[in-house]
């Protein structure tokens, strides 16, 4: 470390501390003014501290910068708890300062500076998100700039149209930019490397020519987290300009998914050839149940799980010995989630030792949640159930890679410190995402379908989903992940938070409730 520089960075903290206090207390009366001098400070002492090498410190100015980010968003007056933060942090900021100057090791951080993030928020609407943010758009061709303006000027508060460098870097470092899109064909990618040494945790997308799958996940690496194919299709700026407002500006994830997580997710596996083949032959209507049988005899592994599945009670199927039958009477879209729950071997160790979980109780409540989505929305909506089957099963994926980040980065204690029913609020507070969040990351690195992906991805939070469709899926999802616990356990009682959400997307609770008694008997 360059002592000098410490010293320098030091002295600074300490003339500024004062500074930073009287900032908070203008909060209140001059909110607009107040935020953005002390965003500016949390963002200088972010860089600097990784600069130097102050975990600790770095990890807290970057939780004070992007509650700042989301305070600055929000049409409300800052509140008595965000001011009771600001005020801990600063405080916690000048017991660092003064250990700096004598020379001390910097003591750990208070945990109450990390508090639980609520995961839904049912003020928070997407759209009025976007009304307050400005983009920036790049573009060599005119008329694909002229269009793409007049469409997310609709959406977005401020739409600039820019090509010069010099001005898109203006824009990216005095914060007058929120997101960027960037549309440059071969030199897109140039372009965004370039704007990511500025500003790593930039709002960035990304069209790419031809993109592919593979292009996708190395770009993921790089910090292109929000990439879409080029030629612009609406569908794909429409679902990454939701899935980055999400991640970017609310305060459901006020703070972007871990990179180490990307890593992990990067560093998986393809999908086995086998798998891909028995997920799109269930999902082709004229494919018929003797191809999916050869497909599925040509793996053991998979032909082990499904007669497994076959002889549980809890699918409610008739026992038996066959591949072929066992084949027939599950059905395509059964065969299909089933065949995908073996996914969770290629990602890693089902020892979820944070969430105090083993391997029976992890694949157990996939399965729960498989048998309570087909009991359940048979009687709701079967044309959805091929989707639902395999999102049911699949959406505890993301616990095996949050598990590792949390052991690895010696957070597990503290993580079962938490009461099992808000595991979903400890994985946001101690690693800023979230199992759902982490599931759909990793299915989409598989280039499964979109829709599956996003209806995971938005179960914390459906009605931030991008299409109306997506958000009753997300929250059918968001349904079962919460009835069913982690532990493979059934709720007792449906939570009123769900009979909400249930209500606002148009579910009866008579019918769950039927459901829930017909699964409760088969455990």
């Amino acid at each position: 470390m360059d002592n000098e520089l410490l010293d320098i960075f030091t002295y600074k903290l300490l003339s500024d501390i004062p500074l930073m206090r009287e900032d908070i207390s203008l909060l209140s009366n001059e909110k607009d003014d107040a935020i953005a001098k002390l965003f500016r400070h949390f963002h200088n002492y972010k860089a600097s501290a990784s600069y130097l090498q102050l975990n600790e410190f770095f990890l807290l100015v970057s939780q004070g910068e992007n509650i700042l980010n989301a305070l600055r968003y929000s049409l409300d007056q800052v509140g008595e708890h965000d001011l009771k933060w600001l005020n801990a942090c600063i405080s916690q900021l000048q017991i660092w300062c003064d250990e700096l100057i004598l020379g001390d090791e910097l003591s750990n951080k208070s945990p109450s500076l990390f508090p639980s993030i609520s995961i839904l928020d049912d003020n928070e609407k997407m759209a009025v998100l976007m009304s307050r943010l400005t983009i920036v758009y790049t573009d060599t061709n005119p008329q694909n700039s002229k269009k793409i303006k007049a469409v997310l000027s609709q959406v977005f508060k401020n739409v600039y149209i820019l090509n010069d460098f010099d001005k898109i870097k203006t824009s990216l470092l005095n914060n007058t930019g929120d997101i960027f899109i960037i549309n440059l064909q071969e030199d897109s990618i140039e372009m965004s490397k370039k704007l990511l040494i500025l500003k790593p945790d930039i709002a960035l997308i990304t069209a790419i020519p031809g993109l592919k799958i593979r292009q996708r996940s190395r770009l993921l690496l790089q910090g292109m987290t929000h990439s879409i194919p080029a030629p612009i299709q609406s569908k794909d700026l429409k679902r990454q300009l939701h899935k980055l407002v999400t991640s970017h500006f609310s305060k459901v994830y006020a703070l972007i998914s871990h990179k180490k997580i990307y890593n992990f997710i990067q560093g998986l596996d393809p999908l086995p050839s086998s798998i891909e083949a028995i997920a799109k032959l269930c999902d082709e209507e004229e494919s018929s149940m003797k191809d999916i049988i050869k497909v599925v005899q040509s793996d053991s592994i998979t032909t082990a799980s499904i007669l497994h599945a076959a002889n549980m009670p809890i699918y409610g199927v008739s026992s038996t010995s066959s591949i072929e039958q066992a084949v027939v009477s599950f059905g395509k879209k059964l065969i299909k989630a089933i065949t995908l729950s073996d996914m969770s071997s290629k990602i890693g160790s089902l020892n979820l030792q944070a969430y105090n979980i083993d391997e029976q109780q992890f694949k157990l409540s996939s399965q729960v949640r498989l048998a309570l989505m087909n009991t359940w929305y048979s009687r709701v909506n079967k044309s959805h159930l091929s989707l639902l089957s395999s999102s049911s099963i699949l959406g505890n994926l993301g616990e095996i890679l949050i598990n590792q980040e949390l052991i690895n980065e010696g957070l597990g204690t503290e993580f079962r410190n938490y009461e099992k029913s808000e595991l979903s609020k400890a994985e946001v507070s101690l690693l800023k995402t979230s199992t759902a969040f982490v599931t759909a990351d990793i299915l989409e690195f598989w280039d499964l379908d979109t829709d599956l992906v996003d209806s995971i991805r938005y179960s914390d939070s459906p009605f931030n989903a991008s299409t109306q469709e997506i958000q009753v899926l997300a929250c059918a999802n968001s349904v079962v992940y919460t009835l069913v616990t982690p532990y493979g356990e059934v709720l007792n009682e449906i939570p009123k938070e769900t009979k909400d959400i249930m209500l606002k997307a148009g579910f009866e609770v008579s019918v769950l409730e039927e459901a829930l008694e017909k699964v409760r008997k088969t455990l």
